[in-house]
């Protein structure tokens, strides 16, 4: 129900509810707003429409029934005598609202977004903190959420890529997204100064390597993370796990390419797919027990004898 009632009663407020949906205005920029499942419950709210800056905009200023006609009128009075004196009435309410939430600033916004979605929901949600911590914050950090510019995203992540780290802004980026549109949601924003960047505004798409680590490098970084104060080994145990992958390196083994990608349950391609049904365990055990003993011989640094596995026979 929509439309203009200067005159009305509490009478006619409980007639407006119980036809549903309501949003009438009853004088002077007051309207009398309730949604289908508030009026079911008797209850609507009080808000207050006018125009600033050439904006049209909107306060909400009570309940009802908990603040009457009477009341609510003397609210609005109050607020466009405010407006008279220059001042935004919606936007004074959404700065007291965001210091009651401690989150007037960047700092308390990055903070309340990581406790409600990647705190208790990321596997690893320390990877999302340290972003913030070590890039986002110590730039934007103390400024007030609703003075952040696109000027000031685009410094964030153009201090992360001079650094040398393009797919940390990458990920900056994403996460300041996201960020920022959770206060838009809450009305805490008017706008999100990220939209409009892409990966290109960041450290770009990520090129895929060309070429694998030779062995070595391997003995190399072998060495590098035993060395390494605090890197662990259980850091140490997931770069092996995931070298174990390398489909190349097990060629360099004379390892037939067909053994391999069996040996790693990938998906054969094309008509091998169709016809090819033998499950090859003899030949993926020979393999994966000599690539074993490579990762291992280099990860302690000791040379290790390349002998080429037999060729297997097609079926």
């Amino acid at each position: 129900m929509t439309g203009f009632a200067k005159f009305a009663t509490d009478k006619t407020f409980r007639a407006w509810l119980s036809a549903g949906s309501v949003d009438r205005g009853v004088g002077d920029g007051l309207t009398f707003v309730a949604t289908e499942a508030r009026a079911r419950v008797d209850k609507a709210s009080w808000i207050l429409r006018y125009r600033y800056g050439g904006k049209s905009k909107e306060k909400v200023i009570g309940r009802y029934p908990d603040i009457p006609l009477k009341d609510a009128r003397e609210l609005a009075r109050n607020n466009r005598g405010l407006l008279q004196q220059g001042a935004d009435v919606a936007e004074i309410k959404r700065r007291e609202k965001l210091k009651a939430l401690d989150m007037h600033n960047v700092d308390g916004l990055a903070q309340i977004w990581y406790e409600r979605h990647i705190q208790e929901k990321y596997k690893h949600p320390q990877v999302v903190e340290r972003v913030i911590r070590r890039h986002i914050k110590p730039t934007i950090g103390k400024l007030p959420v609703e003075e952040v510019r696109p000027v000031h995203i685009d410094r964030v992540l153009m201090k992360i890529v001079a650094a040398g780290a393009p797919t940390v802004a990458n990920d900056a980026l994403r996460y300041m997204f996201r960020m920022f549109h959770f206060a838009v949601k809450r009305k805490w924003i008017e706008s999100n100064p990220v939209y409009g960047f892409e990966i290109a505004d960041a450290g770009g798409t990520k090129i895929p390597g060309s070429r694998w680590l030779s062995r070595e490098e391997l003995s190399a970084l072998a060495e590098a993370m035993r060395d390494t104060p605090n890197f662990g080994r259980l850091n140490e145990l997931s770069v092996w796990l995931l070298l174990a992958l390398c489909v190349g390196k097990m060629a360099a083994l004379g390892i037939d390419r067909f053994v391999a990608e069996r040996a790693l349950n990938h998906k054969l391609r094309d008509i091998e797919d169709v016809y090819s049904h033998h499950d090859y365990f003899d030949e993926r055990k020979r393999a994966l027990d000599q690539w074993a003993r490579l990762l291992s011989a280099t990860s302690r640094g000791e040379a290790f004898n390349v002998v080429a596995l037999k060729q297997r026979k097609r079926s």
